[in-house]
């Protein structure tokens, strides 16, 4: 609890939570441009109404791939902030992202909205559910997980090796 009211009185938190936001459009936004892009170039008329349930099916695959390509990128760049790091530690980070959104699509995208769905819960409403849950999910696991601490991790390093060079400077 103690957590969340952080998060909502903390300016930081807060900005990273716009940027999450942020993120998260832009992602949807390629998300939706490479599906319907897939759609029109695999179909025969070349239309996004015409593509068949193989065509959609492959467009979805192809978007949800570039989509989490994207999701990791703008994530530790822009939302958390993350520096450096090795191959080896950047690697680490992208399986546990991947990992972190299969989960979620498993778990959420797949699992939760059938559940809803034979709880007789509309489709507005089941797809706004698994998406805000699935918006949190991601977060949270980015934010706690994936992430956790490499932002302060590559502050601590900078910051005494900058005070180090000044001191010897001055």
């Amino acid at each position: 609890m103690q957590k969340i009211k952080r998060l909502l009185t903390n300016r930081d938190e807060m900005m990273e939570l716009i940027r999450y936001l942020i993120a998260g459009v832009l992602t949807t936004l390629l998300s939706l441009v490479i599906a319907y892009g897939c759609y029109i170039l695999l179909s025969e008329k070349h239309t996004i109404n015409a593509a068949n349930a193989a065509q959609l099916l492959v467009g979805n695959i192809v978007s949800w791939c570039v989509a989490v390509v994207f999701a990791f990128w703008i994530n530790r760049k822009m939302v958390f902030r993350v520096q450096g790091g090795t191959a080896g530690s950047k690697r680490k980070e992208f399986v546990e992202f991947v990992g972190a959104r299969v989960a979620s699509l498993l778990l959420f995208e797949l699992g939760l909205a059938e559940l809803l769905k034979w709880m007789g819960i509309s489709n507005f409403w089941n797809r706004l559910i698994v998406l805000v849950i699935v918006m949190v999910f991601n977060y949270v696991a980015s934010k706690f997980w994936i992430f956790k601490g490499k932002t302060q991790q590559a502050q601590h390093v900078d910051g005494p090796a900058e005070t180090g060079n000044a001191e010897r400077r001055g």
